[in-house]
């Protein structure tokens, strides 16, 4: 891998449905994919690179790197009772954080991931597994979320990391 700078076009990239391609070729090989995913990182600017020992190369997101596959109420972790679990595009589990979702551009869903380190969007299937939790509040025009008895409100239209200041 050699180093990349900003001013190139990166030969690696996640499209929006968090497909990556080497080339415009897709990566097939999960096991490569998964392991770009662990040395996945976000510079300051919120361009993304891999970095592997002293190399970096720049990647091309083409809305987050991350893509939630499915949603699911189950028992997770060493909390008692069901949570709400999501399914990542790196093969990954993890506890959907409620707080961090959103409504973006054309009413697509996300949420932090990954600690809050990262931003990952709902894919269609997840939205619909998702959207029974959701509700409409018709007086103040507003959605909100209703987990294990706690109201999350939705925040509308704010943009991606790429397209924009992170969402916190």
């Amino acid at each position: 891998m050699t180093e990349q700078y900003h001013n190139e076009s990166p030969e690696i990239r996640i499209d929006q449905n968090g497909v990556w391609y080497y080339r415009d070729m897709e990566m097939t090989r999960l096991e490569i994919v998964q392991y770009f995913y662990n040395h996945l990182r976000q510079d300051s600017e919120g361009k993304y690179r891999i970095e592997l020992d002293n190399e970096q190369c720049f990647i091309q997101v083409d809305d987050v790197p991350y893509v939630i596959q499915s949603v699911s109420r189950e028992f997770f972790g060493e909390e008692k009772g069901p949570r709400m679990v999501i399914s990542l595009s790196d093969g990954s589990c993890e506890e959907l954080n409620p707080e961090t979702i959103r409504i973006g551009e054309k009413n697509v869903l996300y949420c932090r991931v990954k600690q809050c380190n990262h931003e990952a969007r709902f894919s269609r299937q997840a939205y619909y597994q998702l959207s029974e939790y959701i509700e409409h509040d018709i007086q103040h025009d507003r959605f909100f979320m209703t987990v294990d008895g706690h109201s999350y409100l939705l925040a509308v239209n704010q943009p991606t990391e790429n397209g924009g200041p992170h969402v916190r």
